[in-house]
């Protein structure tokens, strides 16, 4: 078992409503919160800004082994799932890369003695960024197993969970699909709005007129909005979409807003009536290349760009499947005339710690992977489009 140190004691969303506390499960998670907020100088003088501010809000660095935004859905998620019928054992699924896997197989094997995960995983574009992922996996206890496509392997999953009921079904992202599924992990990220509108108080950062972020299962970018329109707040979401659009879309993060707001509402009615509209966002097409997790040359640029400027210095990265088209989808806009002026907070959603510790302790060997998984290093080439 892996030692994390707990340092919250309890939400914003508790504080302000306390009726929440009985009504909303909730276990601390991050290691690191607030998270930092900081201004990139470099990057604005690089996009030759006028009186615009870039700054980026580092969940990245949330919590001591493995950051980005799964953690604080993970919070409220995890706790549901402890908690209903005692289950003691996971199942999700994703792409071989998932960061949502593995953001859950850590967290699983923090717990003496560990929960059970299983990880049903299909095929995508193979980076460094995924082989290592399939290794950590293996490293933190995962059971592998291999699906051929996101829809086949889905299937699988929930067959599995069908014949396995300790389990806990957990949807990727932490996010409801076609409006099932639980609205808590988006409830994490409304409670991250409570925690930059503290910063905001506190004269940390002025308030943004934009929050731009990666979106996949566009959980995120539904709790985020959701947050900003409880607080009356002038913030637009910018969500980028870097999945297929069945998903990635706006009536898919309209639902999920409202289903958390509703949600928290009927668990104490003192909690507003809010809903959210179109009008409460931005959803940003065209980013995503040849499909889900394959990089682009303007995603790549991006995370180049940003690294020598700002991340080699400050110790942040930037990934080629999700915030690295996010970024590149925030240099477009911030040329353009009408954004010149703004205030725009990037929020990082990818992990930032050093995980080679770990690979190292398993010195890199991928033949420890089940058999089906060999091919992704035997085979491996790796493709920009």
């Amino acid at each position: 078992m892996i030692q994390i140190t707990m340092v919250r004691l309890e939400p914003f969303l508790f504080k302000i409503y306390p009726l929440l506390r009985e009504k909303v499960p909730w276990i601390p998670l991050l290691t690191n919160s607030p998270t930092p907020v900081e201004r990139l100088i470099n990057l604005e003088k690089y996009l030759n800004l006028d009186q615009g501010q870039i700054y980026i809000k580092r969940d990245d660095k949330n919590h001591n082994i493995y950051g980005g935004n799964k953690l604080r859905k993970f919070e409220f998620i995890f706790a549901n799932a402890l908690k209903r019928k005692k289950k003691k054992a996971i199942v999700t699924y994703g792409g071989i890369g998932t960061h949502h896997g593995l953001a859950s197989v850590i967290i699983c094997s923090n717990y003496d003695p560990p929960i059970h995960c299983d990880l049903f995983l299909y095929k995508q574009p193979l980076t460094k960024q995924v082989q290592q992922s399939l290794l950590l996996f293996k490293y933190f206890g995962a059971r592998m197993h291999l699906g051929k496509n996101d829809i086949s392997t889905f299937v699988k999953a929930f067959f599995f969970w069908i014949f396995h009921r300790k389990y806990d079904f957990i949807l990727p992202g932490g996010t409801p699909m076609f409006g099932r599924g639980t609205p808590l992990g988006t409830v994490g990220f409304i409670e991250a709005i409570l925690e930059l509108k503290e910063q905001i108080d506190n004269r940390v950062i002025p308030e943004p007129d934009i929050i731009v972020v990666a979106g996949g299962t566009t959980g995120t970018a539904a709790g985020l909005t959701a947050g900003c329109k409880l607080l009356g707040l002038k913030t637009k979401i910018f969500c980028v979409a870097v999945y297929k659009d069945f998903l990635a879309n706006a009536s898919n993060l309209i639902r999920n807003a409202n289903k958390a707001l509703k949600y928290l509402h009927k668990a104490d009615n003192s909690f507003p009536e809010t809903k959210v509209s179109e009008d409460d966002f931005e959803m940003i097409k065209g980013y995503i290349g040849s499909g889900y997790g394959f990089r682009t040359l303007k995603g790549q640029e991006a995370i180049e760009i940003v690294f020598n400027l700002e991340g080699k210095e400050k110790g942040f990265y930037l990934d080629t499947t999700y915030t690295g088209k996010a970024m590149a989808a925030m240099f477009d806009f911030l040329r353009e005339e009408d954004y010149k002026s703004k205030i725009v907070l990037f929020w990082n959603t990818y992990n930032s710690n050093d995980l080679d510790k770990y690979l190292n302790d398993i010195n890199f060997d991928y033949k420890k992977l089940p058999k089906k998984f060999h091919e992704f290093f035997e085979e491996a080439s790796f493709e920009i489009h």
